[in-house]
């Protein structure tokens, strides 16, 4: 009995370890306020504890596995703490991309002696734990362990409620981002069939912006009619028409991203993920294309990300289980850069966090102008006060966003349209934000259009006709075929009937 009772003891002072270091780490900055909060919390951590506890398990049966695998874990994860804690990002798929994409001297740069110490401290910690495991521990029986824990594994891998937690926290966050990673490589490779080369741009000099937004409801917006102040400087501009019946078939990005990008619609959704987006007709007529991407790259969009003659990635190591500042501000300084470059035909996609949850995360103080704010990453922990004053300050420093974005165009032969993937739920039936499931409110996005003086001279049919078109009901389809109306392109691909400029 003592020898079944005991290698079991000694992953539990294995995943003991790691909960109490790594997984921890993880769960540090998460925001609550009161015990029920930090319960619900702690039920997480435990959570994760658990699955590790499956995990180590796993790779201890076998002595010769745990001697390669476990020290090169335990590495892997202290490395992955110390980003957490110093540079308060994780691993993600953008960040091994960026890891493969960079010279050996930047990813260099990211080495301090102080993890080389801390590095070597848990490899030598690991080497003596594998020393122990070699003499002192004997698995009896190893098909039953191995059998239950595969068994284990598999399920929590193909059950999404539990994988998707997984994946963001240490150290189930290596397995999947590298798979992530991976998985996204074999989606860019596949290619998809060209469309014909009938397209014809018009215009030999014209910049066109789509900023593609995050979780902004069109009830929200000042300039619609909202009670409150959220889009001041909208408010200022002669040159914009906000679109008020705008329809999103989908309420995840994940899902409404390629429809939006393609020519995906209500009778043929599919077409999102079998042929490619507008961006390969805009590179076909000689536009630069660029994806300025402030989110997570999901494999659903991956490809249209890199459809693009440049992709910059922003969220560098960010992601929805940080609880730091991501704020749309850091888009900026490379959007005015790629707009100084010298392209006569230029087309960037601005792809925004927006008003994303946690919203606190996603304006700075300085535009905490509604108060109180939540307080807690529990939904219901926060009163229906909070959770609109947080969501409404999301959208005025959103504003602020617009309206750097513009300024950089104003001056310019240049459009830009904004068009969110979904909306968000803020009370509706006792709805909030969108993950609780596929509710009405998540269906009516804020979308606006906003033009120069020089695109207005040039081009003032469109524009009359986008005036005379702004009342009207479009689904999110209309993006396809009007943003190539906007960039001055004939195309037997522009279906007219969604075309918000004819």
């Amino acid at each position: 009995m003592r020898d079944k009772i005991k290698p079991l003891l000694f992953v539990f002072e294995l995943t003991m370890l790691y909960a109490f270091t790594f997984i921890l780490i993880d769960f540090i900055d998460t925001p609550i306020s009161n015990v029920a909060d930090f319960l619900t919390i702690s039920a997480k951590w435990g959570f994760i504890v658990a699955a590790t506890f499956i995990l180590l398990c796993f790779i201890t049966i076998n002595k010769y596995v745990f001697s390669v695998l476990f020290p090169l874990l335990t590495v892997c994860c202290t490395a992955l703490s110390y980003y957490r804690v110093v540079m308060h990002v994780q691993l993600t798929q953008m960040v091994l991309d960026l890891a493969v994409v960079n010279d050996l001297r930047t990813s260099w740069e990211a080495i301090s002696w102080q993890l080389i110490i801390l590095l070597l401290i848990s490899l030598i910690i690991s080497i003596l734990l594998v020393v122990y495991r070699w003499k002192y521990i004997l698995f009896r029986r190893e098909w039953i362990y191995l059998l239950v824990c595969l068994c284990i594994l598999f399920g929590m891998n193909s059950y999404w409620a539990i994988s998707l937690p997984l994946s963001r926290y240490t150290p189930y966050s290596i397995f999947y981002s590298v798979k992530g990673y991976f998985e996204n490589r074999r989606i860019i490779a596949k290619e998809r069939p060209l469309f014909k080369s009938n397209a014809v741009c018009h215009s030999d000099s014209l910049t066109v912006v789509f900023v593609l937004g995050e979780s902004l409801n069109e009830n929200h917006l000042q300039i619609n009619g909202y009670k409150r102040q959220t889009t001041p400087y909208l408010m200022k501009e002669n040159n914009v028409v906000s679109f008020t019946h705008i329809y999103s078939e989908y309420g995840y990005t994940h899902e409404s991203v390629p429809y939006i990008l393609t020519r995906a619609d209500h009778e043929q959704p599919d077409l999102g993920y079998t042929e490619r987006s507008f961006i390969s007709i805009l590179n076909q007529v000689g536009y630069h294309t660029t994806w300025l991407a402030n989110q997570e790259s999901i494999n659903t969009y991956t490809y249209f990300m890199n459809e693009c003659d440049s992709l910059v990635y922003i969220s560098n190591g960010k992601n929805l289980f940080l609880f730091g500042k991501w704020l749309d501000e850091d888009i900026i300084p490379h959007y005015k850069y790629i707009l100084n470059l010298p392209y006569k035909r230029n087309f960037l996609l601005v792809h925004t966090v927006g008003s994303h949850w946690y919203y606190n995360n996603h304006y700075p103080d300085s535009f905490m102008r509604y108060k109180p704010v939540i307080k807690s990453k529990v939904i219901s922990s926060n009163t229906h006060e909070e959770m609109v004053n947080a969501y409404d300050n999301t959208v005025l420093y959103s504003d602020y966003i617009w309206h750097q974005l513009i300024e950089a165009l104003r001056d310019r032969n240049a459009i830009l349209v904004y068009l969110s993937d979904h909306s968000e739920n803020m009370g509706e039936n006792g709805h909030y934000a969108h993950g609780d499931g596929d509710w009405p409110a998540q269906h009516y996005p804020g979308c606006f259009v906003w033009y120069s003086d020089k695109y207005q001279a040039s081009y003032p049919d469109k524009i009359e006709a986008m005036k005379r078109n702004k009342d009207k009901h479009y689904n999110t389809s209309f993006l396809f075929h009007s943003i190539l109306d906007a960039s001055d392109i004939e195309s037997s691909y522009i279906n007219q009937t969604e075309n918000i400029f004819r």
